[in-house]
């Protein structure tokens, strides 16, 4: 299991490979994001792990940290954890029996698909519903970079979010309630999720509202895919195959955007992308928008199928999975039973679904004195007032509100601001040198010698 204590963020920056471009501080939803001596450097109390910055990187710098499959040596019986939306990324030739069954050749002893557990999950969306009080709308809990993201930015909305556990923790508790009911020999039983996005990474590993995490490992669902691929393609076709149990059919598609309101009596809706779910959220918290009883809200359009780690086409990869949902509810008007070992467990499962409540970001605060906070919140609309307002970000911070709270926490100073540079400097407050020591400072020493000849004149 993995403790709270262990917290990381997913997203990182390689330096070495970082052209201080600002592509990523300007799509950063949370504000995250400086440019500091020439790199991109991220402001870990604001991220929220949704990978805007990973999609605009041209080069390459901002990568997505997870496990190595070493890891799994350390258990001595290890599940895969597989979302449905790992078999949408396969051609449609290759079954989803056959995939597991290749996963399985990994080194794993067992693997399991996380969507077993939305029948559970639908239930309890049933029970929540029908007791649905005045604190409207209830916030989806499934998304872990929209549930930091209410965090960091829309804290009086924490109090909306569903006290649900994600499907993998769901699923993640069942696999090794089963082992050890199965096999009392097996003393370090490890579950390890395949993850499509970076957020699910911090989320399996310190899930919010949660003490610890049953998840012991988390891969990127982009390596393994290519390691699947190739076992796949190499593979005897007609070789004697264990047949997985196999998902009822309104789970298979509960990661796409849009399936998960479904399930959530009253008016529901269902947003996705982030620059949807924040615009809509804005209007939420001041108050345009009212009486809706379920939002549903996913960072990634289409929901997980366009998750940052997902190999392939997220409009493909719908498609696959809706036609495998499609032939799941054939074979049930055939009579054939789709079997979910998980239900079996259902009543023991239940006990412990719910989480603690989803609180508002401690980190966010400008201080934690209350009365010191707010004299810093006043300053912070002064300082605000006297810059620009361009959001130009030429001083390293994405927005001129951004660099006035910087410069409150003295995480920066005015003379930061190229425009208030040339009143310091009209002013003799600021020499010529020191502005562009400035500059330098902020966007690195060597990134205006291109406008600079050999003798140190500027070439024209």
């Amino acid at each position: 299991m993995m403790a709270k204590d262990k917290y990381t963020h997913a997203i990182q920056v390689d330096t070495t490979t970082c052209i201080g471009c600002s592509h990523c501080m300007k799509v950063c939803p949370t504000q995250a994001i400086r440019i500091i001596d020439g790199h991109a450097n991220i402001r870990p109390e604001r991220c929220v792990d949704c990978g805007e910055c990973y999609r605009v990187c041209p080069v390459d710098a901002i990568y997505v940290r997870d496990d190595e499959l070493k890891v799994m040596q350390e258990f001595d019986h290890r599940f895969a954890l597989i979302p449905s939306v790992f078999i949408g990324q396969f051609p449609a030739e290759f079954t989803t029996s056959r995939i597991l069954q290749a996963v399985h050749q990994l080194g794993f002893h067992e693997v399991f698909e996380v969507e077993h557990a939305v029948d559970l999950m639908k239930a309890e969306y049933q029970r929540q519903s029908d007791k649905l009080d005045s604190l409207k709308p209830r916030i989806s809990s499934y998304c872990p970079a929209i549930v930091r993201l209410i965090q960091v930015a829309f804290p009086s909305l924490t109090d909306h979010i569903l006290q649900l556990k994600a499907p993998h923790d769901i699923a993640a508790n069942y696999c090794k309630a089963k082992i050890q009911n199965e096999q009392s020999d097996v003393r370090k039983p490890g579950v390890f999720y395949i993850t499509p996005c970076a957020s699910k990474i911090v989320a399996a590993k310190a899930p919010e509202g949660e003490r610890e995490s049953p998840i012991d490992g988390v891969f990127n669902m982009n390596s393994l895919y290519n390691k699947v691929y190739q076992i796949l393609v190499s593979d005897d076709e007609n070789q004697c195959r264990k047949q997985m149990a196999d998902l009822s059919p309104d789970s298979v598609n509960w990661s796409l955007s849009g399936y998960e309101r479904k399930y959530f009596n009253g008016r529901a809706l269902a947003i996705d992308g982030m620059e949807n779910v924040l615009e809509f959220l804005e209007k939420l918290e001041s108050g345009q928008i009212s009486e809706i009883d379920f939002l549903e809200l996913r960072a990634c359009d289409q929901g997980c199928a366009g998750g940052i780690l997902c190999p392939g086409n997220r409009f493909l990869t719908v498609e696959r999975l809706e036609s495998r949902q499609n032939r799941l509810e054939v074979l049930l008007k055939l009579n054939q039973k789709l079997n979910n070992p998980l239900m079996e467990s259902a009543s023991e499962l239940s006990k412990n679904l719910s989480t603690d409540p989803i609180l508002p970001r401690s980190e966010m605060l400008i201080d934690k004195d209350m009365e010191t906070a707010l004299q810093k919140m006043d300053r912070l609309k002064t300082i605000a007032a006297y810059l620009p307002g361009f959001d130009c970000g030429a001083c390293g911070a994405p927005t001129c509100r951004s660099l006035a709270e910087d410069i409150v926490k003295n995480k920066a100073s005015m003379s930061h601001c190229v425009f208030v540079q040339r009143i310091m400097e009209k002013n003799y407050k600021l020499s010529p040198e020191q502005a562009f020591q400035m500059i330098e400072k902020i966007w690195g020493k060597n990134r205006l010698n291109k406008y600079v000849d050999k003798n140190g004149n500027i070439d024209a």
